[in-house]
């Protein structure tokens, strides 16, 4: 794109043309006479193939666009907006595209470029986006050989271990419910996993259980097993169930809202071929993450201690239980751990 004293505004198009997908609708749905989708004939939606990328397709006073540039912008939308465009044409994405150019060739005029927020914002976005360039680059450039999965997995058979549990979930009525709510008291809730516990440890077939204690929308007990991968639950969690042997049951851990145990069924060990995507990408994450720290350790980074110095953490009330350590994530479902894995970095 050829422009003078306007600076590129790919970046700017996407963003502006995803806020103006209502003016593409609206071209769809009132077309000028003529146009594709008109009075005159169905809409074609054009083939960019066959037009030659260099090909001149829009022009602004001086300033002009080819089609890789409408290409560019066009292929910087999500999929819901490429679909968007496929559907109704290419013009709307011209308009947004022409509208964006005459916005940028105004502002220039009015030196808006040269004010200090539009400059650090300017030098912001390319930082950001040399930054993202550089990371792909530097991890496309990371290979992991067979062999290196293989040890790691030999090295790490208790990261890849699975438990079969079967989860039990009982709701409680907080103290201040009210009375028609869903649940149980707490001393009726203490009673009925009592009882599931008593079932399941001595064999009971669980349809049985499951029919036996059923009480819509406040016992949830699941007939088929659920698999459990290290790093799903809370540690503390995560230790003591896959500390279980086969059958046996945890703790009941009972919070405002509900009593929670599982049943584990049994341990799987996956086969190799099973997490070999995982490993690889484990492994590319360790690589990558050293030539970051070495690429730090060869420049020196200081920052002032008083303006980045950690905000003071307010003080927990007693017996307040951190959300992240909560089996119990979904009020709607309390026989439901929270299974959302941790971020890894």
């Amino acid at each position: 794109m050829n422009q003078k004293n306007v600076p590129k505004t790919h970046a700017a198009l996407a963003i502006l043309f995803a806020a103006g997908v209502l003016a593409a609708e609206a071209y769809a749905q009132h077309p000028p006479a003529g146009a594709a989708g008109g009075a005159n004939g169905p809409q074609q939606t054009p083939k960019a193939a066959s037009v030659p990328s260099n090909k001149v397709v829009l022009k602004v006073g001086e300033q002009q666009a080819t089609a890789d540039d409408l290409n560019f912008v066009l292929h910087s939308l999500n999929e819901q907006d490429q679909k968007a465009v496929e559907s109704q044409g290419r013009r709307p994405l011209g308009e947004q595209y022409a509208l964006t150019l005459l916005l940028a060739h105004q502002g220039a005029q009015d030196h808006l470029d040269a004010t200090p927020n539009f400059r650090r914002q300017q030098a912001w976005e390319r930082a950001q986006r040399l930054a993202q360039a550089e990371y792909e680059k530097m991890a496309q450039a990371i290979k992991v050989n067979p062999n290196e999965v293989g040890q790691y997995y030999s090295q790490h058979p208790k990261d890849f271990e699975q438990v079969e549990v079967r989860q039990v979930g009982i709701r409680k009525k907080t103290e201040d419910a009210k009375p028609d709510a869903p649940g149980l008291t707490t001393q009726d809730a203490e009673a009925k996993a009592d009882a599931i516990r008593k079932a399941l440890t001595t064999g009971t077939d669980i349809q049985k259980v499951a029919t036996d204690f059923a009480v819509p929308n406040i016992v949830f007990i699941d007939p088929g097993p659920k698999k459990l991968q290290h790093g799903q639950l809370s540690a503390d969690l995560d230790k003591s169930i896959f500390s279980l042997k086969d059958g046996e049951l945890s703790q009941s851990i009972s919070t405002p809202q509900s009593i929670f145990f599982v049943q584990v069924l049994k341990h799987v060990q996956p086969e190799l071929k099973d997490v070999q995507p995982t490993i690889e990408a484990t492994l590319r994450q360790q690589r990558l993450q050293a030539e970051l720290g070495d690429l730090r350790k060869k420049t020196t980074i200081w920052m002032d201690e008083d303006y980045f110095k950690s905000p003071a953490t307010p003080a927990q009330p007693p017996g307040t239980a951190s959300p992240a350590n909560s089996p119990v994530q979904n009020p709607e479902n309390p026989g439901a751990p929270n299974s959302t894995p941790n971020p890894k970095p």
